[in-house]
C-alpha cells in the first residue's frame, strides 16, 4: 500500500499563535483562500509524495536518522509575509523564516543526494523555507487589499525558535482538511530517542 508522506520540522506554539493572528486579521480582507489551521503549521522539508508503506517503516527512517545524526540544531525566526507563485497570481499567501537558513538548506542538500541514491526522483522544487498560511486554486480575490497589507508586513517578526528535530509524518487527505499522522521523529545530532 502507498502512503502520502512528508519529512518537515515543527512550529512552537508561541509562533503558531502569532501566525492565528495574521490569519485571522486577513482571512476578512482577502476571499477565495483557504486558510491552514495553526495545529497543522509545520515546515516541509522535503514532500515525497504516495510512496509504499515498507519504505517508511525501513529504508526511508534508517537513511534519514543517518543523515541528520552530525547535524547540529539551529534557530530560525518567523519573518515577513509573501505569496507563491507571483504578485500577479497570487494562490499561497506564507510567513518567512530567517535565520541558520544555510544549514538547513545544506541539510536539505544532504538529503536529497541521498534519497535520489536510494531510488527516489528528485524534488523539482527549489526549497524555500516558508510557513504556509493559505492557498486558493486560483488567485485570490482583493489581492490589491492584500499586498498593502503584506506590504506594511514585509518587517513583522513572528517569534525565534530552535529546530532541534525532524519528524515523518503521514497525510491523509479528508474534506475537512489533512490529517498529519507523526510516524517517526528524527533527533539532530542524534540526541534523545527516536519516536
Amino acid at each position: 500500500m502507498k502512503i502520502r508522506s512528508f519529512l518537515a520540522f515543527d512550529i512552537p506554539d508561541d509562533v503558531k499563535t502569532e501566525l492565528a493572528g495574521v490569519i485571522e486579521m486577513l482571512s476578512p480582507k482577502v476571499g477565495g483562500v483557504k486558510w491552514v489551521s495553526p495545529d497543522r503549521m509545520h515546515c516541509t522539508i522535503r514532500f515525497f509524495g504516495s510512496i509504499e508503506e515498507d519504505m517508511l517503516s525501513g529504508k526511508l527512517p534508517r537513511l534519514i536518522e543517518s543523515e541528520v545524526r552530525h547535524q547540529a540544531p539551529f534557530t530560525l525566526a518567523g519573518h515577513g509575509l509573501g505569496v507563491f507563485p507571483n504578485w500577479r497570481y497570487p494562490r499561497v499567501l506564507w510567513a518567512g523564516l530567517q535565520g541558520d537558513t544555510e544549514a538547513v538548506i545544506s541539510l536539505h542538500s544532504k538529503l536529497e543526494r541521498a534519497f535520489e541514491e536510494m531510488g527516489l526522483r528528485k524534488d523539482p522544487r527549489v526549497l524555500r523555507l516558508h510557513l504556509t498560511l493559505g492557498r486558493a486554486k486560483s488567485p485570490f480575490k482583493n489581492s490589491q487589499e492584500l499586498v498593502k497589507i503584506v506590504e506594511k508586513m514585509a518587517d513583522a517578526d513572528f517569534g525565534e525558535f530552535t529546530v532541534d528535530s525532524l519528524a515523518l509524518y503521514r497525510s491523509d487527505l479528508t474534506k475537512e482538511g489533512p490529517i498529519y499522522t507523526e510516524l517517526k521523529r528524527f533527533p539532530l545530532g542524534g540526541k534523545g530517542k527516536t519516536k
